[in-house]
């Protein structure tokens, strides 16, 4: 019994076979294994020379496209849609297109930083082309929102704080003058530098935010302190908006509120705190000074002649 189980265990041992020889080459000679592999290189060069050929083929075509678009599609004539306060000529000028030159090869973002910065009422500009020879220029202007007086003159800026006219005489429209700041690099085309780094990185979102808010007949900007904006309306109402946090929405409060008392009172003058969202809180009279205020007329109704203090929720 002890011998039949050693004979069993002994069988039961795994045989470890060598490989067998792939399919295709089973009982095949050596000259038909080699034929078999020539036709094997045979066809990867076939493949290889299929590929080679379409490369081929892609870099003439794509040599042929460039030499049609650089003989033909040259620019005969040049125009400009949109308002704008220059001329076409000067446009056209400015922009550097010159006839004869490639109609594809006039860059938009290019032309739209030269033109904005050459011309700076030309907030950006875009092109089309009309084939087989027109290229048209399309214009979008931008416009003053605020200015800083300097001396006799003021510089007109726009909502992104790029310099409109670095010395206007004076101001076709009305414009708030911006309190509290000092100009240090001034350059028609270019944004304006000023002093002050704080005052310099609030400046710009300040005017963009007016310019969404569509806010009119602003009169002041006091950026003496950052976190304690302040906004006059008309001479007559000032607006407290604290720092930049929330800054459209305050003045969307603002506007709202105003309506409704210019509803009330045409002529009110005061205080309107825009500080608590959702919430303008507006009080009659003159704001508080060191000095104390002198005019009867500040903070009275016209109708009952007494103070008014008045808390307005907003949406």
């Amino acid at each position: 019994m002890e011998e039949k189980r050693r004979t069993t265990k002994k069988k039961s041992k795994t045989v470890i076979k060598p490989p067998k020889p792939k399919k295709s080459q089973q009982g095949l000679s050596r000259d038909e294994v080699r034929s078999i592999n020539k036709k094997k290189m045979r066809r990867k060069r076939k493949i290889q020379k299929a590929i080679m050929t379409l490369v081929l083929a892609v870099a003439v075509l794509c040599v042929g496209i460039v030499l049609v678009f650089s003989l033909f599609f040259k620019i005969n004539t040049v125009t400009v849609t949109g308002q704008s306060v220059y001329s076409q000529k000067q446009i056209v000028e400015k922009s550097g297109i010159t006839v004869g030159e490639n109609l594809f090869r006039v860059n938009e973002e290019e032309l739209s930083q030269l033109l904005s910065k050459e011309l700076p009422y030309i907030k950006s500009a875009t092109i089309k082309r009309e084939l087989p020879d027109t290229i048209v220029i399309e214009i979008e202007e931008t416009t003053g929102v605020a200015c800083i007086k300097n001396n006799k003159s003021y510089i007109i800026l726009d909502s992104t704080g790029k310099v409109l006219d670095k010395a206007a005489a004076k101001l076709k429209e009305p414009l708030p003058v911006i309190k509290s700041v000092t100009a240090k690099t001034v350059e028609e085309g270019s944004i304006i530098e000023l002093n002050n780094q704080k005052r310099n990185d609030t400046l710009p979102q300040i005017l963009s935010a007016i310019e969404n808010a569509e806010l009119e007949s602003l009169t002041e900007i006091d950026l003496k302190n950052v976190n304690d904006i302040k906004i006059k309306y008309d001479n007559r109402i000032t607006l407290k908006i604290g720092n930049l946090t929330n800054i459209e929405k305050k003045l969307a409060r603002g506007k709202k509120a105003i309506e409704n008392e210019n509803e009330i009172n045409a002529y009110a003058e005061g205080t309107l705190d825009l500080k608590t969202d959702p919430y303008a809180f507006f009080k009659a009279g003159a704001e508080e000074t060191t000095a104390p205020a002198t005019t009867e007329k500040a903070g009275k109704d016209k109708n009952t002649n007494k103070p008014v203090e008045t808390t307005a929720k907003t949406d």
